[in-house]
Formats: C-alpha cells, structure tokens, sequence
C-alpha cells in the first residue's frame, strides 16, 4: 500500500469513527428524552436541550470532514459511495438530535404525568426505534447490506403497528387536556420520525455497499370483491402480469375463500393473464392487519362495505365497471384502471424498462 493510500485509509477512518461517535451522543440524547418525559426533570431536560449545540457543531465539522477527503484524494467510486452516504446520515442524524430536543421541550408542557396507557405505549415505541435506530448504524459501520434490508422491513412493520395507536389517542379526546393530547401526538410522532430516519440511513447503507440508489418500492394493493364474482381475480390477474416489479395484488372476499370460476380461469387462459393463486383470501383474516396495503379498492360496491375502519396510511378507492360489461370489457376497463393507479404510484414503468 503506498503511502496516499495509507493516508486516505486513515483519513476514512477518522471520519467513520466521528460519525460513529455523533451517532451515539445522539442515541444518547434520545435515549434521556424518553427518561424525561417521564420524569419531566428540568435540570435533565435543558441539559439535553443545550447538549445539542455541540452536537450541531461536530454535524457540521463531519460534514466539512467529508467534503475535504473528496476535494483531497478524488475518490474511487467505492469510498467516494461511502462519503456521499456519510454526508446524507450526517443530516439524518442530526435532525434526531432535534428530535430529542422537541420532546424534552414538550415534556416541560406537562403539569401532570402522562397517563400510564400512553406512557408504556410511548415507552415501547421508543425502545424499539431506537434499537431499530442502533442496529442501522452498525449496519452501516459494518457495510452489512443485507443487515440493512432486514431492518427496512422491521421499520416498515412497526409502523404498521403504529396505526392502532392514533385511534386510541383520539378516542380519549374527551378525557385528556388539549396540552397533554398535543404532547402525546408530538412525541409519539417523534420517536415515529426516529424509526424513519433509521430506514434512512439503511438505505444510504445498500447504496453505499452495492451501489443501488434506492432499494425499488414495492406497492401493497388489495382488491375487495364480492364471493363468487370474479372481478377482484381478474384485477389482480391484470397488475400481476404488467406490473409485478411494481405492486403486489391480494384479492379479498367476506366469508372466506372464493376459487377462480372455469369461465374466468379459460378467459385468463386465452389473454396470457397468470390463473395460479388467484383464490381469494378470507376478509376477516385480512380485516385486522390491513396496514401494509397502501390502496384498498372496492371493485363491487364501496369500501365500508367491507371495511370499517381505513388505516391511517392507507387510501380507499371504489371503482365500478360499465353495466353488463362481459369479461373483455372489464379486462380493458381494469387495465386501464389498474395502470393509472401504479403509474400514479410508481411512475411510468414503461421507461424503467
């Protein structure tokens, strides 16, 4: 190894150890939030308000280190990914420093305690971002992509579970003070924000390991059917052909499983349309984990006709077909529908290919 490459290693080095440093300070100032709500201590709570400063200013002096190992030594598109991912986390984590501040200032709102459903909600939400939180940045430290991949998904189910979450909070509208709501929502969304961030840097992780900008992403879409019709198969038939890169389509039916009828699964047949494990799912094994679909479209009535409640992240649409259409008009009807909605998701996936 030549000296400029001994020089340049050590250089990296140094700024992979500051950022680590930055990352635990911030752990560190997270971690004392979620002890001062609880505790609603002043003392501790502007210690950690006024500890953001230094943490702002070696953001900052990360930043400029970064900038001068690309200026210095023109990286190799190796250690020139990692630089730029290091930059984006930079960013990341010092808007979770903010986030630790906004919570100590939105303890200090409270004359009470939190009421203890909340605060053991709160508690365990906060716990599990921030491991979430800790194990990205050791898979970034780590360069472990595939680490990296399987804390997105974590992330991605634990704020599926969130959901549950702001119901109850507005269902106890009536016994909570507008402040203490306020302060719940706030933090609540804080630590949320932290789980996000967290995702953040897992994808600055894949890029900077294999070079993939952003991991593609993949749409949850449910159809709700009536049994025994058939237009939800054949919607879900219509996305799996065009679009399966795009979107994953799941059929739903009320009082269980609906097969393919022989007219569908011939008409499937003679249009290249994929017939295999189109058998509708039962409703009400659906109805109460519903979260991860980002569309729920009624393609036979309306959507509270099938669902109470839509989740807080998800949207509902209700899509009806011309009267006495016979399997090809709904075919042209649907794929006209079906590639409105992904391109509206996902962009014209016709140029991605």
């Amino acid at each position: 190894m030549s000296h400029l490459e001994e020089r340049m290693e050590t250089d990296l080095n140094y700024i992979r150890d500051w950022l680590w440093k930055l990352g635990e300070d911030i752990e560190s100032a997270l971690r004392n939030a979620k002890k001062i709500l609880l505790l609603r201590d002043p003392d501790q709570a502007y210690d950690v308000i006024l500890g953001d400063h230094p943490i702002n200013r070696r953001s900052r002096e990360c930043d400029r280190l970064c900038h001068t190992f690309i200026a210095r030594y023109l990286p190799g598109a190796g250690a020139l990914r990692e630089m730029a991912s290091t930059i984006r986390i930079n960013v990341t984590l010092e808007r979770m420093g903010d986030y630790a501040v906004t919570i100590c200032r939105e303890a200090m709102q409270l004359t009470e305690p939190l009421p203890e459903k909340f605060s053991i909600r709160i508690d365990a939400l906060a716990d599990d971002a921030i491991e979430i939180l800790s194990e990205a940045r050791l898979a970034f430290r780590e360069g472990n992509a595939e680490r990296a991949i399987a804390l997105m998904h974590a992330a991605k189910r634990m704020e599926g579970r969130m959901d549950s979450f702001y119901e109850e909070l507005f269902a106890a509208d009536d016994r909570l003070d507008g402040t203490t709501m306020m302060v719940i929502f706030v933090v609540f969304n804080m630590f949320k924000r932290v789980a996000d961030q967290a995702k953040n840097i897992c994808d600055q992780t894949v890029y900077a390991v294999r070079g993939v900008a952003k991991l593609p992403k993949v749409y949850q879409i449910l159809f709700l059917d009536q049994r025994d019709s058939g237009i939800g198969q054949l919607a879900a038939a219509i996305g799996r052909k065009n679009f399966p890169d795009a979107a994953e389509f799941t059929v739903a039916t009320p009082g269980g499983s609906d097969p393919v009828s022989d007219a569908l699964r011939d008409f499937l047949i003679s249009t290249g349309l994929p017939d295999e494990n189109l058998q509708s799912e039962p409703l009400e094994a659906l109805e109460h984990d519903l979260s991860g679909y980002i569309v729920l479209i009624s393609v036979n009535g309306e959507v509270p006709d099938y669902v109470k409640k839509v989740p807080f992240h998800s949207s509902a649409l209700n899509w009806s077909l011309p009267d006495d259409a016979d399997l090809a008009q709904q075919y042209r009807h649907l794929r006209n529908q079906i590639t409105g909605l992904v391109t509206l998701l996902a962009g014209d996936q016709s140029e991605k290919t």
